[in-house]
Order: structure tokens, then sequence, then C-alpha cells
């Protein structure tokens, strides 16, 4: 996992408990920012997977 990707996780994280003690609402987030989250968190997965492809391609099982 990537360090961004991990940074946003614990950002996220952070969000939620501090809004769960302290009893605020939740920010509402627009549907560009959920369409642009699921991208970007698609990419991810893609990027991930051709890694490992590419791995395996290089240094294949005997």
């Amino acid at each position: 996992m990537s360090c961004l990707k991990c940074f946003c996780e614990i950002k996220k994280w952070f969000s939620m408990v501090s809004e769960k003690v302290g009893g605020a609402e939740g920010t509402k987030l627009d549907e560009d920012f959920k369409d642009l989250e699921r991208r970007a968190d698609v990419t991810s997965k893609a990027v991930v997977e051709v890694i490992n492809k590419t791995t395996e391609y290089l240094q294949p099982n005997p």
C-alpha cells in the first residue's frame, strides 16, 4: 500500500473518531468527490495488479 493511501486512510479514520467523540455531524461529500474517490481506488487496484503480473512475468514460478 502506498504511503499516500495509508495517509488518506489514517486521516479518514481520525476524522471519523473526532466526529464520534465530539458528537458533530459528519461532513457531507458531494457526488464529484465520491466519483473521484471511486476512480482513484479503481486505478490503485489496477496498478497493483499490473505490478504483480509484471513481477510474475519477469520471474515466473518454476
